[in-house]
C-alpha cells in the first residue's frame, strides 16, 4: 500500500494537516495543494504546484452572490495533468490537494490520477467527502488508506500520518 487520503467535512483541516505534514518529511515532493483566494464577491479557487508555486492555475471561481460557480476544466487538462507527470517522474511523495466531484469527467486528469495511484510512487491527498463514481473508485482500491479527520483527531493525527507515510518507503 503506498496511497494515502485525508478526508472529512469541509473546514475540518484536511489540507492544513496535509501542509504540516509536508512541512515534517524529508523527501522530493511533488504534486499540487489547492488554495482560496478571495476577490470582492469572487473566491478563485487555485491549484499550485508544491515544486513551484508560481505555477499555478485556477481551477473555479466562485460568486458569494448567487453561489454560482465557473469551472476551469483546461487547468486540468493541460496544466495538473502535465505537472503530475513530471513529478511520476521525479518526486517520492506525489501531492494531491484535493480531489472532488468536479473533476470527474476530466479524462486527461482521471487517467493520470489512476496511473499515479497505480505507480510505485506514495501518492498523499485530500478526498472531498463527496459521492461519485469517481471518488469511490478511489475509495474503493485495496491499496488506498483513507483517514478520517475529525475535531477530536485534527491535533494530534500528523505525526501518525508522517509515519504511515515513512512506512510506504
Amino acid at each position: 500500500m503506498n496511497n494515502l487520503f485525508l478526508t472529512g467535512r469541509i473546514g475540518i483541516g484536511k489540507s492544513t494537516i496535509l501542509k504540516k505534514v509536508l512541512n515534517n518529511i524529508d523527501l522530493s515532493i511533488g504534486g499540487y495543494i489547492t488554495e482560496r483566494i478571495y476577490e470582492g464577491y469572487y473566491r478563485r479557487y487555485i491549484a499550485k504546484s508544491v515544486k513551484n508555486p508560481n505555477e499555478q492555475y485556477t481551477i473555479v471561481r466562485s460568486d458569494s452572490r448567487d453561489n454560482s460557480k465557473i469551472w476551469f476544466p483546461e487547468a486540468f487538462e493541460k496544466g495538473l495533468a502535465p505537472l503530475l507527470d513530471k513529478s511520476l517522474k521525479s518526486d517520492d511523495i506525489i501531492v494531491l490537494d484535493e480531489l472532488g466531484s468536479s473533476e470527474k469527467n476530466i479524462d486527461v486528469f482521471t487517467s493520470k490520477i489512476f496511473e499515479l495511484l497505480d505507480s510505485q510512487k506514495i501518492v498523499f491527498g485530500v478526498l472531498k467527502d463527496e459521492d461519485c463514481e469517481f471518488l469511490n473508485n478511489i475509495r474503493n482500491r485495496k491499496d488506498v488508506m483513507i483517514i478520517r479527520i475529525t475535531e477530536g483527531n485534527r491535533d494530534h493525527i500528523w505525526q501518525e500520518i508522517i509515519n504511515t507515510l515513512k512506512s510506504f518507503i
